[in-house]
């Protein structure tokens, strides 16, 4: 059968659903996970985070450092740029959520609106804080500087390293995680090292990268108490909550490699490409192309999409 008669039978057949859902905003926190091994006292290399400039080196080989403790600072016209668009973002989210607590109180702002405010105002300071504590290179065991890489002046990337501390005792967990958030982790973040043999979880901290992989992986260094050389497991770290759209999955079409959801307003139904993000589960976040309070149509969602394409299609003569 012709494509042009296919696409006019969807028009005909193809009824107006019923069903649509809110769009809303939610907080949540992303999860990297990853292979985590725990290595014995081996030499640990301590490289940058970000790409910057190293202005300051405080140690000198010989010397003994402790579980992080700043060895070196970063700085640089990327990094002063980048903590001046995060300080900015943050001023600006922390105003519109006094603006709109004012509006609250004088009973022209809902409760879902000044959530949505606060969730903004909380990943701001998030981000802003993780750019501070990445431009700092810390040890992630206690020992003893055994030679350093880099000087002050230096021009850096991430991954790059600057000194390698010989631990004096104990283990420390090497995790691989993938995608574009693992190399932008800051020091001191907690996370968990789960044994794959059922022992109990262990509590861990991120202290610093040790370098990138050719697939692409990010090598990373965390230290605990109680770690057995040897162990192998899963390493799950928490990211800083951010402001989300969630939809539920079937509202989703896929034409021709892109996204689309219909969406339901006072012109009636029509299609707007979208940016999801991974599904989870039954729910899908969106990450650009729509706004809190939008409604999109869920039930035939792919069925009403199509009509309005049969709609548009002109037959050849």
């Amino acid at each position: 059968m012709p494509l042009w008669l296919i696409l006019a039978a969807l028009a005909v057949t193809a009824q107006a659903p019923a069903g649509w859902v809110t769009v809303k905003a939610t907080q949540q926190a992303p999860i990297l996970s990853g292979f985590a091994s725990v290595q014995p006292a081996t030499a640990v290399a301590i490289a940058a985070l970000q790409p910057g400039i190293l202005t300051s080196l405080s140690v000198a080989p010989g010397e003994t450092v402790q579980p992080g403790q700043s060895i070196g600072q970063l700085g640089g016209p990327q990094i002063a740029a980048a903590l001046a668009t995060a300080q900015g973002a943050s001023n600006a989210a922390n105003a519109a959520l006094a603006a709109e607590r004012g509006k609250f109180a004088d009973h022209l702002s809902t409760k879902a609106a000044v959530a949505q405010a606060e969730a903004a105002a909380v990943s701001a300071r998030a981000n802003l804080a993780a750019l501070r504590a990445a431009s700092s290179l810390q040890s992630p065991v206690a020992g003893q500087v055994q030679s350093l890489a880099a000087g002050p002046g230096a021009s850096l990337q991430p991954g790059q390293a600057v000194a390698v501390v010989q631990p004096a005792a104990g283990a420390w967990v090497k995790a691989v995680l993938y995608g574009p958030r693992a190399s932008k982790l800051s020091p001191g973040m907690p996370a968990r090292f789960i044994p794959a043999n059922g022992t109990p979880v262990m509590p861990v901290t991120l202290r610093g990268i040790q370098g990138t992989r050719p697939d692409g992986g990010v090598e990373l260094a965390f230290s605990g108490a109680g770690l057995q050389p040897g162990e192998a497991g899963t390493l799950s770290l928490a990211l800083p909550p951010r402001l989300v759209l969630l939809v539920p999955s079937a509202a989703l079409v896929l034409d021709d490699g892109r996204w689309w959801v219909m969406l339901h307003d006072a012109k009636g139904a029509h299609a707007v490409q979208v940016v999801p993000g991974a599904a989870e589960g039954a729910q899908t976040p969106i990450l650009s192309g729509l706004a809190a309070g939008d409604q999109v149509i869920v039930q035939d969602a792919a069925l009403l999409y199509h009509r309005g394409i049969a709609a548009q299609y002109q037959p050849p003569d």
